[in-house]
């Protein structure tokens, strides 16, 4: 495993693996799916320092890591806009509604977070353990910067159970109806954990 800063030019890889795992509920109904993640996925790229990428020995990237301080969040709405020009009045609904619940879970764990805290905004691993690699390059970084705390944001198609079992504090559980269906429940988990120094 090779750790280095995120390359943008591997956006459209990560695009991809998050359009795919939102398929069915946060981008369902959005008919440019990939184009929708690519954009969440810059508006969370705030600070490169902040945003890693783990790669197997031929340089294929693996995993994604970013964080970011509390800080340094950003709810700017203009890249919604400039995603829904020349879109039709059905894409524009599902997409408004779509950022709308994300905007608003980024501002519910903002009220959350105290400002000597981080939150790891994005996190993707195709290997077992190169996540947390990830995460424990950017800790010491985290640390530099004053933060006492991390937390995550994560939903019931993501592997939430990973926080259970890694002792982080489950802070907020939401039933999300907007992107349930009557066999499969969508909930949005907020964790925070005490870093140790």
């Amino acid at each position: 495993m090779t750790i280095k800063p995120f390359d943008i030019a591997n956006i459209d890889i990560v695009a991809a693996e998050l359009a795919r795992k939102w398929k069915n509920d946060i981008a369902h109904g959005i008919e440019h799916s990939i184009e929708f993640a690519r954009e969440v996925v810059l508006n969370l790229f705030l600070d490169p320092q902040l945003a890693l990428q783990a790669c197997d020995d031929d340089g294929t990237m693996q995993a994604v890591a970013m964080a970011r301080m509390k800080k340094d969040v950003n709810l700017s709405e203009q890249w919604v806009e400039d995603f829904l020009d020349g879109k039709d009045d059905v894409e524009r609904k599902h997409v408004l509604e779509t950022t709308a619940y994300l905007m608003r879970t980024e501002r519910d764990l903002l009220n959350l977070m105290s400002n000597d805290s981080a939150k790891f905004s994005f996190l993707l691993s195709h290997r077992r353990g190169w996540a947390q690699a990830l995460q424990d390059r950017l800790m010491p970084m985290l640390i530099d910067r004053g933060a006492k705390w991390t937390y995550h944001i994560t939903d019931s198609t993501c592997s939430w159970q990973y926080f259970d079992r890694h002792g982080f504090e489950r802070v907020h559980e939401e039933l999300v109806e907007r992107f349930s269906t009557p066999t499969q429940p969508y909930y949005c988990y907020m964790y925070r954990k005490r870093i140790k120094f």
